[in-house]
């Protein structure tokens, strides 16, 4: 005789395990829809990062250590080029853009708009780590070291960029349902962002008062966590976690108030 915490277990895992499928056919379904009408196929969602990075690559010098420094600049701008512009912008525009891509299943109640943005998540993390592993493959192939020093501290680094994109961009999805210019501010303030969080450049050469300054802002952390994390001897003078986690439970906690308040006027639009 089956007893009432077994069956009550049981539709707990099912719950789950429907919820897990739902969102994982949601995501190869964003990956076809994204990318299907390409010749290449869902190949182009591994291309179009690469080439992102590997231009900026050629840009900052193929060899030498450059103004960086203690690290060659291939190197450098996968550690930082890679998680910011694949993890953290492409998180933040992909969820930001959500509430235009649930209009398709707003007859299906197993599929929510959470489900929709945290299939795009799954994406965007998914390529970008295939994106890290080619990348990496290429650059040991030409004589350089790409693996991180301590890889599961750089991926929880990697994690936590990719956090704050994705509540970010559920309160601009929120905010964009009052006003679509919403969509236009994202991409504007991408660029500002790139030279604001230290993508470019690590802490170590910003001069004083400039580094604390810059260190107000809460994406420079995660990046210094990632360089200190992926190369050994680098140590950041500004990487508080402390502070950058206080930022991540206030954005998370106004973006699901945002979300609770609004997500069934986003549907129903």
């Amino acid at each position: 005789m089956v007893t009432r915490e077994q069956q009550f277990g049981h539709r707990v895992r099912s719950a789950l395990a429907v919820q897990s499928g739902v969102v994982f056919a949601l995501a190869v379904r964003e990956m076809y829809r994204k990318f299907g009408a390409y010749k290449l196929g869902v190949v182009w969602a591994l291309i179009e990062p690469i080439m992102m990075i590997l231009v900026f690559m050629l840009i900052f010098g193929a060899r030498g250590r450059g103004e960086f420094g203690f690290i060659d600049p291939p190197l450098f701008i996968l550690a930082s080029f890679l998680p910011f512009k694949v993890l953290f912008t492409q998180s933040l525009q992909n969820v930001n853009t959500s509430g235009r891509g649930i209009g398709a299943f707003k007859a299906l109640r197993q599929v929510s708009l959470f489900d929709l943005m945290l299939a795009r998540i799954l994406l965007t993390s998914v390529t970008a780590l295939l994106s890290l592993v080619v990348i990496s493959l290429g650059l040991a192939w030409v004589g350089y070291d790409p693996v991180p020093d301590r890889l599961i501290e750089t991926l929880a680094g990697l994690a936590l960029i990719m956090l704050f994109g994705f509540g970010l961009g559920i309160i601009f999805c929120v905010l964009g349902s009052f006003a679509k210019e919403m969509d236009k501010i994202t991409g504007l303030i991408n660029l500002p962002l790139l030279f604001l969080s230290a993508v470019f450049f690590p802490m170590t050469i910003v001069p004083e008062p400039f580094r604390t300054y810059l260190s107000y802002n809460p994406l420079v952390h995660p990046m210094e966590m990632i360089r200190e994390m992926w190369f050994s001897h680098y140590t950041s003078p500004v990487l508080d976690l402390r502070y950058y986690g206080i930022w991540l439970v206030c954005l998370w906690a106004l973006a699901m108030a945002c979300y609770r308040l609004r997500w069934r006027q986003i549907v129903a639009a």
